[in-house]
């Protein structure tokens, strides 16, 4: 089993995968973090876990898309204002559960 270190949006991470998947679990991170650096690049700073989940919104968004066989990953406007609805929901949810953590400290 190998292990594969990568960065996503400057911080580090380090996952096993089967032995020569390096490369691809690479070009998957790296694609991450391409999405990761173009958020934060539209909004600024957000804390890790609501980055990450806001990414993985985007990214689903971009599969279904696909699945639809739309181009470029762009939805219709009912699509994109339900997940407009659906970030703006987690948004509020990280940051609730975030301010939660920091008064457990």
């Amino acid at each position: 089993m190998a292990v594969v270190t990568f960065k996503i949006a400057g911080r580090p991470y380090k996952i096993a995968c089967a032995d020569n998947q390096e490369d691809h679990i690479l070009e998957l991170a790296q694609f991450v973090d391409e999405k990761a650096n173009k958020l934060l690049d539209s909004v600024g700073f957000i804390p890790e876990a609501q980055l990450l989940a806001m990414v993985n919104i985007i990214v689903a968004q971009e599969l279904f898309s696909a699945k639809k066989g739309q181009k470029n990953g762009t939805a219709d406007k009912e699509d994109s204002t339900q997940i407009i609805q659906i970030i703006d929901s987690l948004s509020t949810r990280i940051s609730d559960l975030a301010d939660v953590l920091k008064q457990d400290d």
